[in-house]
């Protein structure tokens, strides 16, 4: 059985997965305060660090078009992949097909079909990524686009 020094000195650990698994499990009361907030110091960066390298797999959407960014967003809402922000989406999209010339373009027919422009004559399908990395992906769209009008 790990004594307090031990645990602490394991919750402290960067990248330290099993940290959130050994307070499941618990260890009957004996943390104090100092070892309850070590641990949840320790799953709060464990989380950080998911979501960061996760953050880290997407492609940059440097290369994106205004047309490709319109029709992967389009792709996002017709998909449900923005539940939270489907209504901000709607209407950003309804804004940038305004646009001349953008739902006639090659990139916004590729970026309905799930397919990111990355440069090069490149492309990313979004049907390659699942769950949290697709909303991330859809959201830094939403974001771009955003940025667009």
């Amino acid at each position: 059985m790990l004594n307090k020094k031990t645990f602490l000195m394991l919750a402290m650990a960067p990248g330290v997965v099993a940290a959130p698994a050994v307070h499941a499990q618990g260890f009957g009361g004996g943390l104090g305060s100092i070892g309850k907030s070590a641990l949840s110091g320790a799953e709060s960066g464990v989380a950080s660090q998911g979501t960061s390298m996760a953050s880290s797999m997407l492609p940059s959407l440097s290369s994106a078009s205004t047309g490709n960014l319109a029709g992967i967003l389009g792709y996002c809402v017709q998909n449900n992949v923005l539940q939270q922000g489907s209504s901000t989406a709607q209407s950003v999209l309804g804004s940038l097909t305004q646009k001349p010339g953008v739902t006639s373009s090659s990139a916004y027919e590729a970026g309905q079909q799930g397919l990111l422009q990355t440069g090069n004559n490149q492309m990313f399908s979004l049907a390659n990524l699942k769950g949290e990395l697709k909303t991330k992906l859809c959201s830094m769209v939403l974001d771009k686009a955003q940025s667009a009008l």
